[in-house]
């Protein structure tokens, strides 16, 4: 998961430096075991959907619960975005193959 976790990384930050025209994206190439952690999160929300209930009336599966870390964690920390999201992709990507089932 960490190799795809980066390689992943590296392809978002080379298509954000091309769609957004800027060359900063492509200084980033380094990804935090966060990223793993996302990935492993995805794919126990995709495998294994319990419902959560948070802040009294609000209910979220754990299926979009990772989708709503990340959107939070983004908010305070905007550089951890395309780590975090690569992370997420690796997680549902695996969760659609038949590895996932073994796990």
């Amino acid at each position: 998961m960490t190799l795809l976790g980066g390689l992943v990384h590296l392809g978002l930050n080379a298509g954000l430096a091309a769609v957004l025209r800027d060359p900063r994206r492509r200084e980033h190439c380094a990804v935090g075991f966060s990223g793993v952690i996302f990935s492993l999160e995805a794919m126990e929300g995709l495998l294994a959907p319990v419902t959560i209930v948070t802040l009294g009336s609000v209910t979220i599966t754990t299926k979009w619960l990772c989708l709503a870390e990340c959107c939070t964690v983004t908010l305070l920390y905007p550089s951890s975005l395309t780590g975090h999201l690569s992370g997420m992709l690796v997680g549902v990507a695996l969760a659609a193959t038949p590895l996932a089932t073994s796990l």
